[in-house]
């Protein structure tokens, strides 16, 4: 699962490899920095969140300070696109040369690019392939929305290796740990509750991806009342019970984000779903096994740590 808006590679041969992975929201960027070595991943440094002005140059100037107080240079850099900035869509098409590939995939989105204002820019990845029919996920983003990630990482002097889709970014992390905790790899759906501060969603995998906005603002969950609190997570329980109508249900859910700082979230949506779902968090400390003994929840920042992640497998 490695759909990504790529860019111009960096030639990285050394053995040991710093990546940092860049959350690009409406008003905070979010940062972690990721290190491996060997088989093994450390965070150098405990992820952060700054606030990110309106002007994108001072957007840029601001993260060049904050790079330059930790003394981060001279790494790769994975920034991600948020849901509202994408569109998915999973087509078949008969296996064919690569160019009239090209033509195929261009033809079966033409009317979703035109419903889409300004101008915009596709990716796409082959999921499957079963008797000469082509499983594509394709994700059309706003090129405006590219050029910002891009004008900001020029104004903070840092190389921007890849552009990956965020949703995306946390399922090859949960996919990762589904493959490592299994001593034999089996077949499962892949779904993710990320929850955020404007924009929440859920992120269903098997052999295609689809991406489901949730109507949950965690700033606005944090200033309720109890009884409201309560409201708010029952929304959230009848918005997944309605996406799995039609959609084969998982056995597990992963819980992201913002959950880790409500943890009564996680335990009511359970309370509700009884022995249908298992609510799991996808907690980075397990997942890539780090070394972490802090206060601060690391869930909270799983896609910059997952943008990061992806940075790993720039083939």
């Amino acid at each position: 699962m490695g759909l990504s808006f790529q860019l111009p590679k960096l030639s990285i041969f050394s053995k040991e490899k710093f990546v940092l992975g860049l959350q690009i929201s409406k008003s905070y960027l979010r940062l972690a920095l990721l290190q491996k070595k060997g088989n093994s991943y450390t965070l150098p440094i405990i992820p952060f969140e700054i606030a990110l002005p309106d002007n994108i140059e001072e957007a840029g100037n601001l993260l060049k300070i904050e790079l330059l107080k930790r003394d981060i240079s001279n790494i790769s850099v994975v920034a991600g696109l948020s849901p509202s900035s994408l569109f998915f869509k999973t087509i078949k098409i008969p296996k064919v040369k690569e160019d009239e590939l090209i033509d195929a995939i261009e033809w079966n989105i033409r009317e979703d690019i035109n419903t889409i204002q300004g101008d915009t820019f596709y990716d796409f990845n082959v999921i499957s392939e079963n008797e000469g029919i082509l499983d594509i996920l394709v994700v059309i983003a706003k090129l405006s929305d590219i050029n910002k990630i891009r004008q900001i990482c020029e104004f903070a002097d840092i190389s921007l290796d890849i552009i990956d889709a965020e949703p995306v970014s946390l399922i090859n992390l949960a996919n990762f740990y589904l493959t490592h905790l299994a001593k034999e790899r089996r077949k499962e759906n892949i779904c993710i509750i990320h929850l955020d501060k404007y924009e929440s969603y859920l992120s269903f995998a098997h052999e295609n991806i689809v991406v489901q906005s949730l109507n949950f603002d965690s700033i606005k969950y944090e200033s309720m009342a109890p009884e409201d609190k309560e409201f708010a997570v029952e929304n959230l329980v009848n918005e997944i019970n309605y996406f799995f109508l039609t959609i084969h249900e998982s056995r597990t859910i992963f819980m992201s984000g913002d959950s880790f700082k409500f943890p009564e979230i996680k335990a009511y949506m359970q309370l509700k779903f009884e022995n249908r779902f298992d609510l799991k968090d996808l907690d980075p400390v397990n997942v890539l096994n780090l070394d972490y003994s802090g206060n601060l929840p690391l869930g909270v920042y799983n896609v910059p740590i997952s943008l990061a992640f992806r940075g790993f497998f720039n083939d």
